[in-house]
Order: C-alpha cells, then structure tokens, then sequence
C-alpha cells in the first residue's frame, strides 16, 4: 500500500473504501445513540461509554489496516508519510463526509495531539516501552494539555506547576480547552519546572505523561460550545498529582520546543477540514440551486448566485493552493511556519465566508437542522480559534516579516 508507485489519491481511494467497510457501519451500529444528541451526551456533558467505546474500535480497525499510523515516524511503526498527504486526507474526510464533526471517520488518523507522533522521540526509553506499542494499536487515546484558564494564547503565563520530590515529581494546577480529556487515557501535561526561566520567557516549562487514572487528577468539567449539550472539551486540575521521574518527557525546562512539534501538522489539518468543510457545504449548494426556483428561474439561473458560487470556488482555490504549497515545503524540510500561518489565517477565514453564503442561498433551510450546515459553519467558525487564534497568526507572521525571515517572493 505504501509503495512508492502508489499515489496519494489512491491512498486516499482506499482510505475511503476501508471508511465505508469498517468504520460506518460501526458508526450506524450506535443507532440513536448517536444521532440524538440527548442519548449521545450525559447530563455532565460527556459522551456516552458506547460512542468512547466506538471510537477505540475505529482506531484500532485503523491500525489493523495499516491507516492510524501511516503519518507517525517509522521507529514507531508508521509510514511518515508527509504533510502534503497528511493534508489532502483531512480534507478529503470533511469533503465527503461533512458533518456531524464528531463523526467515527475522523478519529481513523493518528493526531499529534493524541497518538505516537514526534513528540515521543524524546521520550525515556522506558515510558516508550511502557505505552508506545498500545497507542499505536489505537488502545489508548492521548491529550495535550498546555491551554489554562488565565494563559490562552500567551502560554508564558502559565500556572500548572511541577516539583520534584525525590525521584518523582508533583504536579498542581489546572488545565483548560483541554481536547479529547473526559475521555482520554492520559494526558501530554505541560507545566513550570523553573519560575525564573518563565518569568524571564526563556524556557521553564516541561512535558509530562500523565495517565487519567493517576490519583489526584480530576475532570472539573465538560466545557460545551454552540448551544451542544456535551462537548469533547474539559477543564482539568491536578492536585498533588504524582508521576514517576520516567514521566518527564524531552528535557527539563524545554517543554515549549516539544510543544511546537505538532502546530506544522495541526495547523495543516485545521486548513484541510476547513477546505474540506466548504467544499461539502459547496457541493450541497450546487445540487440544491439546480432544483429550486424562485421568480420564475433556477436558483442556478439567477446572475447573483452565480457570483457568489464564482467568489467562493476563487477562494477555496487559493487556499487549497496555498496549503499544497506549505506541505510541499515542509516535506522537503524547508521551515515553513510562516508559510503554515499564512495558510491556516486564509484558509480558516475563507472556509467560513464560502459557508456563510451557503447558507445564505438555502434561505430559511440554509438554517434547518436537517440541513446541517449550521454545524458546518460552526465548524468553520471554531477554526478560527483552534490551534492558535487568527490574531496569534497574524501576530506571528508580521514578526517573522520585521526579522526579515519571510521572503515575499516565496521560493
């Protein structure tokens, strides 16, 4: 499967064919369990055990096939397949199988956040034996645990502390926004191992493994957004929460490096479930405007919409382009962070305009439930935020402009 004759599109095919196999079924077997949203949530907020329990079967399939670990380094039993692939699956999945978001199909792909990606290599050896071959068998599910309730965007105001006591280490503190936690089996914890360093903004902050069932930690909450009644966010604190020295991961004081490991690659798949969001919506307003009438004519008939279907496929394009063009770069080593700025600012920007105006051509069914393109717009509207704000983009790339590190003529 990953022969060097074999295309990304054909990856993609079978990707598709073993979704459609394996994984919907799987997802169809839930019955209202997932499809009502009264069923899928607790009164707490969390998902209900048998969607968890769907969604580790989905992995584990995956790792079966060959498909979880395709993009994790080979030491781990990956492919590392590239970044250009990387993206062009995620917005193959949003392209074809839109919305809901929380769909079965989109945990089918190890994340950095949550699998055996980069940030393992530095792990001790230990640690590595102890949980790597369970979560790239799709076992096991991971967070990433860096975001606090008064150190969002600007992490240096982080308050999560971490002290040694002998070989161990204690950890006290709260964790917010925290992705994937009411459910995870451990969380990829960041937190002050030296407050002059942080004050000073050169370091002080390390990674640790921590697994949720370690005494002391406690998910305080289930933090929902769009009006849901559940949500896959959590607000976490840690209280004299101890691990074993074996924990810490990467260097002491540098945990901000590893942190940075997986923004190329999330960022990336914030533009391809963007795109790929649009282009669904898209494809919905296509079908739809060839159907409905209105003042005699075909929605399609009418000069405005077609500007508007015009304005948006221009969009999409661009930032479709730009994304190829910063996953190229970045599989040919190159250091694309601006680049990867640039793409998931415009990207996340313009998927959300393209279905603000599908909704508007539906009309009043652009805002039906049955329509989903609320969740759709949601979707696009939450990338905004997710994986560093728009406003942290722009900022970072007008600095890396003044350092004179961007070259405008983007070789």
């Amino acid at each position: 499967m990953y022969d060097a004759e074999v295309s990304d599109q054909q990856i993609i095919d079978n990707l598709h064919a073993f979704v459609e196999r394996e994984i919907l079924p799987l997802q169809k077997a839930l019955g209202p369990i997932f499809t009502n949203p009264r069923l899928h949530w607790d009164e707490t907020g969390k998902e209900h055990p048998a969607i968890t329990e769907a969604k580790k079967q989905a992995r584990m399939a995956s790792a079966r096939a060959g498909f979880y670990t395709m993009f994790c380094p080979k030491k781990f039993g990956g492919e590392d397949l590239g970044v250009r692939l990387w993206f062009l699956c995620w917005e193959s999945f949003f392209h074809r199988y839109g919305m809901p978001k929380h769909q079965l199909v989109y945990y089918i792909l190890s994340h950095f956040a949550s699998g055996p990606h980069e940030v393992w290599e530095h792990a001790s050896d230990e640690l590595a034996a102890e949980v790597l071959p369970k979560l790239a068998a799709g076992e096991l599910q991971g967070c990433f645990g860096l975001t606090e309730p008064d150190a969002g965007s600007d992490s240096w105001m982080m308050r999560t502390n971490a002290v040694r006591d002998g070989d161990d280490w204690i950890i006290n503190g709260m964790k917010q926004w925290t992705t994937g936690s009411p459910t995870a089996d451990f969380i990829m914890l960041y937190a002050v191992t030296d407050k002059e360093k942080l004050a000073a903004r050169k370091g002080g902050v390390s990674c640790f493994y921590v697994p949720t069932s370690t005494p002391g930690f406690k998910v305080e909450s289930v933090l929902t957004i769009w009006g849901e009644l559940g949500g896959d966010e959590g607000i976490l604190s840690f209280t004299d929460v101890r691990v074993p020295g074996k924990y810490l991961v990467g260097e002491l004081d540098r945990g901000f490096d590893l942190a940075m490991l997986g923004v190329r690659h999330g960022r990336l798949a914030n533009a391809g479930r963007t795109l790929g969001t649009a282009r669904w919506a898209m494809d919905k307003t296509l079908d739809y405007i060839k159907v409905r009438k209105t003042f005699g004519a075909l929605l399609a008939d009418h000069q405005t919409i077609r500007n508007y279907l015009a304005e948006a496929a221009t969009k999409l394009y661009a930032g479709r382009m730009m994304a190829l063009d910063a996953a190229r770069k970045a599989d040919e080593g190159r250091d694309v962070r601006t680049e990867v700025s640039m793409v998931k600012l415009f990207c996340t920007r313009a998927s959300f305009e393209v279905v603000d105006k599908c909704m508007q051509i539906h009309g009043g069914m652009g805002l039906a439930t049955e329509t989903k393109l609320y969740e759709a717009l949601h979707q696009a509207r939450m990338t905004h935020v997710t994986e560093g704000t728009n406003e942290i983009q722009l900022r970072a790339i007008a600095q890396n402009m003044l350092r004179g590190q961007v070259d405008l003529a983007f070789n």
